[in-house]
């Protein structure tokens, strides 16, 4: 919950509009934007099919955002960039008619439109870190394959219907491939504990439809280096991840380092239930003179 508490000030007081608000819960955030961060951007040749959302700024050679012509990419009543920190070092190019809400100037930025300031969903941050405080605390319901074949994990003791949630760590997935099942689940979370770096060098074998069912959850990593491809949507909140691999779906982290492709694979997974905020928010943000709220860019 102190996680959650320090997400929702900071994001009182990042660089976005304060006006009447539009939410989103995590479900429907996880669906509308494929790159979601709370910090900065590195782009080395990056390419976001679909929609990006980044609280700090972007830096690097040249990122690319792309909406256009993608199957199952969800609509959304905002921007297809929204940027919290328009810096000379920005470089981003929104293809097919995109727009851009950005807070502040200078740097390039080729889209369709672009407007100031930037017009970013109320409260993101902290629905997404609520969201993943309350996938860690979800009860293990299967264990994971270790043994059948050494050098893979399969994730394939779903129960017929429903969630099925796994608990590993990051030792259980060194070394080895990562064998995504259902076998008759509607989604599948791996919440994935540890601390320090994550290096993710395995490859995951099988369907990669799959990730639209499936959500990585990982906690108390300070740094996620990915270079081999991920399927499913990857929540790393409070971590700054490298990718360097194409990932087939969503993700939510700090600070990113990208220089391969985002692709949409549009989650599947029940819309949570809204999480009041305790009594004391409102006290923080008063304090910090954020009382801003955000809100929708179109009609």
């Amino acid at each position: 919950m102190l996680k959650t508490l320090f997400a929702a000030a900071a994001i009182a007081v990042a660089p976005f509009a304060s006006a009447q608000a539009a939410t989103l819960d995590a479900v429907e955030l996880l669906q509308q934007f494929n790159l979601i961060t709370t910090g900065d951007v590195q782009a080395n040749s990056l390419h976001v099919h679909g929609r990006a959302l980044i609280g700090g700024k972007m830096t690097g050679n040249l990122a690319e955002v792309n909406h256009d012509n993608i199957d199952n990419l969800v609509a959304s009543d905002f921007d297809e960039l929204i940027l919290g920190e328009r810096t000379s070092g920005t470089n981003v190019r929104v293809l097919n008619g995109g727009t851009v809400s950005t807070t502040g100037s200078g740097g390039y930025i080729d889209a369709a439109s672009v407007s100031t300031p930037a017009v970013a969903p109320e409260d993101y941050a902290a629905i997404l870190s609520e969201f993943s405080d309350n996938l860690e605390l979800l009860s293990s319901t299967a264990s994971a394959d270790k043994t059948t074949f050494t050098n893979r994990i399969s994730f394939d003791s779903a129960a017929s219907g429903g969630t099925t949630v796994y608990d590993i760590t990051a030792a259980d997935l060194a070394g080895r491939e990562v064998e995504l099942l259902l076998n008759g689940a509607d989604n599948i979370v791996i919440n994935v504990t540890g601390s320090g770096t994550l290096n993710w060098n395995t490859n995951s074998i099988g369907d990669k439809s799959v990730s639209t069912n499936v959500i990585w959850n990982f906690v108390g990593f300070d740094q996620i280096n990915i270079t081999s491809t991920i399927w499913g949507q990857i929540l790393a909140d409070g971590s700054d991840v490298y990718f360097s691999t194409d990932l087939e779906g969503s993700l939510f982290a700090k600070n990113v380092t990208g220089q391969a492709q985002i692709h949409v694979q549009t989650l599947d997974y029940p819309n949570p239930q809204p999480v009041p905020l305790p009594a004391t928010l409102p006290l923080i943000l008063v304090g910090l003179g954020a009382f801003g709220v955000l809100r929708r860019r179109k009609a």
